[in-house]
């Protein structure tokens, strides 16, 4: 790894029902910033509102990755920031041309090649930790019947056979980087997260709270909270947070 401190401290598992949950009970008397915890089998692997993440044993990436930032804000930006840098790294290396699903998928045409389940845990009023987990399909070639048409793999959809150890030393040297931005409220985050969104500066329909609504909408992306912007036909700027709405 090409790293200065992610993944210095690496915990790793042959199985584990998921590395969120591991991550999260984890105490250690240091700083835990940068830790990642990776399992080659994920047995209990869960997506947004528990939704179970299937990942074939030895197959694929399934980690989670640590931060101790300083303030408990703009969480919905940094998934998108480490989602930006999973989708550089696969393309770069497997030839593919995967873009980002607001608010934390990576879509290759139209199937789900990756998603990220971002955590925190508080002790008291006071931020621990942040845990971003995340599952890559590597070289699974077989899902479950509902998700069949819906998931895929760099397998499946690279003409590169793409190796996990590489791919996982570059995708956190890329996260590495990222988080620096964040940290720092770069604008230049935004802006790149921005260029790779689905349907950025397209008119779209928006679904908030399971219900479609009417109008359509401009979808200008991100702002620097990580709340989604949209424009009405009337121009007036509309801000949604990640937790209920969804661009159609």
């Amino acid at each position: 790894m090409a790293t200065s401190w992610m993944g210095r401290s690496f915990y790793f598992f042959e199985e584990l029902p998921s590395t969120n949950s591991y991550a999260k009970k984890i105490k250690d008397s240091g700083s835990l910033h940068g830790a990642v915890v990776l399992t080659d089998h994920q047995t209990g692997g869960r997506g947004q509102y528990d939704r179970k993440w299937h990942a074939s044993a030895g197959e694929n990436l399934t980690f989670s990755l640590i931060f101790e930032p300083q303030k408990a804000e703009r969480f919905s930006l940094l998934t998108l920031a480490c989602a930006l840098s999973i989708t550089e790294v696969i393309n770069e290396m497997c030839g593919i041309s995967a873009v980002l699903k607001w608010p934390n998928d990576i879509l290759h045409d139209g199937k789900k090649l990756s998603g990220i389940l971002t955590e925190t845990l508080f002790l008291g009023n006071h931020l621990e930790r942040v845990v971003v987990g995340i599952g890559l399909n590597v070289y699974q070639t077989e899902f479950e019947d509902d998700l069949s048409g819906q998931a895929s793999s760099l397998k499946l959809e690279a003409d590169a056979d793409c190796l996990r150890e590489e791919l996982l030393a570059k995708i956190l040297q890329r996260i590495e980087y990222r988080y620096r931005l964040w940290n720092q409220y770069s604008i230049e985050l935004v802006k790149q997260i921005n260029k790779a969104l689905i349907g950025f500066g397209k008119w779209r329909s928006l679904q908030v709270n399971g219900e479609k609504l009417e109008e359509k909408y401009k979808f200008l992306g991100v702002n620097e909270a990580g709340e989604l912007m949209a424009l009405n036909k009337d121009l007036d700027l509309k801000t949604f947070s990640y937790e209920h709405v969804r661009v159609v």
